[in-house]
Order: structure tokens, then C-alpha cells, then sequence
């Protein structure tokens, strides 16, 4: 199990204090939920297992270009004609925040994003080559080797399957070994647990935890931003050989 940072801890424990507060949390409530989070602690074994993929990578000598694939995904180069289907699965909450800039906190278009030489887009499809959502590489920076990832399972009957992690785990390669990305980054305002694990399996840090940093529809947003350098992601492939 690898040690968890300090930063990490932080974006964890500041989340919770802002839906603490929504709550309506006193310093009694506080103390209350520490001292049952420490006698749950207390209670499990360290050696318990847990039932995640702790396999961060593929075969890098697969072949790395588009259509990329997994076990049990395909990702294809998206095309102007897949942008309906997009549209369809940016209408709830989580394809809302896939659009949301990071930067502005305005919400771009699919076509804009789409037509923006500076982002690499892919269409996430079961192998019977039906599509199930998008992933995408954001302001790549060819001079600097970075880029921002962002994905969506948009086909609501396949969230839940962990087809997300399967498909970042080949896009994170593509874009380490086909683009030349020394660099990815995740940019959320999606500061839950859950959130935080999955990126960290999937090989990203926190970096830091911006509070406040975005205002949208009058109410302020954290932005979590997290890292996967290629030299991080080297060395995990060493433990695993």
C-alpha cells in the first residue's frame, strides 16, 4: 500500500469540513465523528484486503496508436459525427462538469472543444464497437510535454463496471508513449474519497487543493488538482515486473 501524503489528507480532510458545515456540524458533532472514525479504524485489520485492480499498466509493446484497446474496451479517434451522441451524454451533472472549464469556470461547447487543434479526443466503446463515453487530452502542451485529462462513461447503463479506470489506464500510455507527455494532469471539482482513490491507483498525486477558486451559478468551487509524472509512472513499472 503506498503512503499517503500529507497533501492528500488535506484535500480529504477540507472536503469533509465543507459538507460538515452544509450539515450544520458543531464542535461537539466534530469531536463525535473523530472518536467513532478512530474505534472504526481501530477495528479493521491492516492486513485486510481489499477488492480493487492494483494493475496500473498494460503491455507497453501493444500497439499504442488509435483505435488503442483493453480486455474489454476500444478507444477510437472521435469524429465530427460522434459529437449527437456526446451532446446526449452531456446533459447530466457529470458530462455538465467534463465541459466546465477549469480555468474560467465557463462551460464550452463539445463542438469548440472539439474543433480546438490543442485537444486530442477519444470515443470509448465495448468491444462490439458500441459507444459508452469519452476520453480526452486537454490544452496538450507540446513544448512543456503536459496535457489535462478528462474522461466520462456517458451510456448511463454502463457506469458502475469500472470501464473508466480500464480506459484511462491505456489512454494515460498513449499519452506517455505515443504523445510524449512527460505530464497529466486532473483538475476536479470532485474533492469525495472515492474520487481521490481512484486517481491515486491510477497513478496520479495531489498536488494541492485550490479553495474557493472558481465562482459558477454564485456559489464557490475547490478545485483538487492532481499529477501522474512519466518518471513516477516508470518506477511503479519497475515494482511490478
Amino acid at each position: 500500500m503506498p503512503k499517503i501524503t500529507d497533501e492528500t489528507i488535506k484535500a480529504i480532510a477540507s472536503s469533509f469540513l465543507k459538507q460538515a458545515k452544509k450539515y450544520g456540524f458543531a464542535l461537539n458533532d466534530y469531536l463525535k465523528f473523530t472518536n467513532i472514525l478512530l474505534d472504526e479504524a481501530l477495528k479493521s485489520s491492516p492486513d485486510e484486503k481489499r477488492a480493487v485492480d492494483k494493475k496500473i499498466i498494460y503491455n507497453i509493446s501493444a500497439d499504442l496508436n488509435f483505435p488503442l484497446k483493453t480486455e474489454r474496451l476500444i478507444i477510437r479517434e472521435m469524429m465530427k459525427k460522434d459529437i449527437p451522441i456526446v451532446k446526449h451524454w452531456l446533459e447530466d451533472e457529470e458530462g455538465k462538469g467534463f465541459l466546465q472549464s477549469r480555468s474560467s469556470g465557463r462551460t464550452d461547447s463539445i463542438e469548440e472543444l472539439f474543433e480546438d487543434e490543442y485537444n486530442i479526443f477519444g470515443i470509448i466503446t465495448l468491444l462490439d464497437k458500441t459507444p459508452i463515453g469519452l476520453i480526452a487530452y486537454l490544452n496538450v502542451d507540446e513544448m512543456q510535454k503536459k496535457a489535462e485529462m478528462r474522461k466520462m462513461i456517458g451510456a448511463l447503463d454502463q457506469r458502475g463496471k469500472r470501464f473508466g479506470n480500464e480506459a484511462s489506464k491505456i489512454w494515460i500510455e498513449y499519452g506517455l508513449y505515443s504523445l510524449g507527455l512527460e505530464k497529466i494532469y486532473v483538475t476536479t471539482f470532485n474533492t469525495n474519497i472515492k474520487n481521490i482513490r481512484i486517481n491515486e491507483m491510477l497513478g496520479f498525486r495531489v498536488e494541492g487543493l485550490m479553495q474557493n477558486e472558481i465562482k459558477i451559478d454564485g456559489e464557490y468551487h475547490d478545485l483538487l488538482k492532481m499529477n501522474l509524472l512519466k518518471e513516477w509512472f516508470e518506477e511503479k513499472r519497475k515494482e511490478l515486473k
